[in-house]
């Protein structure tokens, strides 16, 4: 938290501002007026001329827009604040890897190409069930090793479904065929994602307000409005799977047990405490 006291001076333009994602010169003004009215149902006051900004892009240089001054004798305060919310994920996904080793490349590879189209038509056969295919790739073990001189082909297989027990038994049906199961985790969908996210956000402006007023009171001053406030979103770690070696007898099919992932939201703002006198804001 930081306290700085501009007696009728504004902001310092180009300071943690930045422009919400994808608004052109035709669009912000729209786009910021829709942010500032949802930062306003979920700060539960209206937040006349705020701006409310989202971390840029990547590659996307950001821009400071001009904020109005603050009152004269007003007091800047900034805040930050993290909330997360624990949600249960809706969407089993497989990673599986079809391997073959042959004494030349072409033979790797037709065994491969031929595991794949099995498992892909195996799988398109399962409601529900979504299909991608990953990274390929093909080399020739060095002479002297273990297999030298041999070629090794593989190809990734990714599924995702939200019936897990249907997925299960495919991947166990899979594995019976030769495929390596290399990873088998719950996820959250994009459509869970976007609403988890959302309610962290939501949580993490509500108890800003909160902080804003009490750290008000504590100082001898009263809540007036906010300046600016960003939100900002923090990145997502892909995992990365590892393959196991792949057992053909029959066997029975693969377990997964569902646990909460938690979704995190943070925001910051600049709110503007205004001395301890007259009607304070509701």
């Amino acid at each position: 938290m930081t306290l700085r006291n501009r007696r009728g001076q504004g902001l310092d333009r180009g300071q943690g501002l930045n422009q919400d994602l994808g608004a052109g010169p035709t669009s912000r003004p729209t786009r910021n007026a829709a942010m500032g009215a949802a930062l306003a149902a979920a700060l539960g006051m209206a937040l006349t001329g705020v701006q409310a900004f989202a971390w840029p892009a990547l590659g996307r240089a950001a821009t400071a827009p001009v904020l109005a001054p603050a009152p004269a004798g007003a007091t800047l305060l900034g805040l930050s604040e993290t909330a997360s919310v624990s949600v249960t994920p809706d969407e089993l996904t497989a990673s599986l890897q079809a391997s073959a080793t042959a004494p030349n490349a072409a033979l790797a590879q037709a065994a491969v190409n031929g595991a794949v189209a099995a498992a892909l038509a195996a799988a398109r056969a399962v409601p529900g069930v979504h299909i991608d295919t990953a990274g390929y790739s093909t080399w020739e073990r060095p002479p002297g090793s273990p297999g030298g001189g041999t070629w090794q082909a593989n190809q990734g297989l990714i599924l995702r479904a939200h019936d897990a027990p249907a997925l299960l038994h495919l991947v166990g049906r899979l594995q019976e065929k030769g495929l390596a199961l290399g990873s088998l985790a719950w996820e959250l969908s994009d459509k869970a994602q976007k609403a988890a996210h959302a309610q962290a956000m939501q949580d993490a402006l509500h108890a800003l307000r909160g902080r804003a007023v009490q750290a008000a009171k504590v100082l001898g001053l009263r809540f007036g409005s906010f300046q600016s406030v960003q939100l900002g979103t923090p990145p997502q770690v892909m995992p990365r799977p590892t393959f196991a070696l792949a057992a053909r007898a029959a066997a029975p099919q693969p377990h997964a047990v569902t646990e909460a992932i938690t979704v995190s939201a943070s925001v910051s703002a600049e709110v503007v405490l205004l001395p301890a006198t007259g009607h304070a804001p509701q």
